[in-house]
């Protein structure tokens, strides 16, 4: 029927008008996230840089998992968070010696990668970490007696490695 009152009129003209709006609303909410994931990584390495253990860990994961990795970073940062006793940054930290053969050895270059990923092994298992004793185990297998025996007196002050920041 017509005429039709104001609010019948405004009813109508709002339900065509509405999805154009909600998806407006939504991509601009789609623009603001790609924003914050980028703020949100600057003030993870501002965290990281104060101490912030979770900080330190989730910064190495982003260097060795981005689509261009930069393993040296990743492990500068894993290490920093492996030391303060995070036991999944001493699991990632092993496996990326161990696995992809980068570094130079508990980061003072003195053990083999093999000898490294040994070194955090041990750390995450020294913390009950299951999967770090069979990792261990295994690499132990592998190794020379005196790289592991030289391997075990170090790991005993793993909380005091040292972490090179990559140039």
């Amino acid at each position: 029927t017509y005429p039709h009152s104001a609010r019948d009129v405004f009813l109508m003209r709002f339900s065509y008008v509405f999805p154009a709006i909600l998806v407006a609303v939504l991509a601009g909410l789609s623009a603001c996230g790609t924003t914050n994931k980028a703020e949100s990584k600057s003030e993870m390495e501002l965290r990281a840089q104060s101490g912030d253990v979770d900080a330190r860990y989730q910064l190495g994961e982003k260097y060795a998992d981005s689509t261009f990795p930069n393993i040296p970073e990743a492990i500068y940062w894993l290490c920093l968070a492996a030391r303060e006793d995070h036991v999944p940054a001493q699991m990632r930290l092993a496996r990326l010696y161990e696995d992809e053969g980068q570094g130079g050895g508990a980061s003072n270059g003195k053990l083999s990668n093999q000898g490294s990923a040994f070194f955090w092994y041990t750390a995450a298992a020294s913390q009950g970490d299951e999967q770090a004793f069979s990792r261990r185990a295994s690499l132990e297998s592998e190794m020379a007696a005196t790289e592991v025996a030289a391997v075990k007196r170090r790991a005993t002050r793993w909380q005091q490695a040292g972490c090179l920041k990559p140039s």
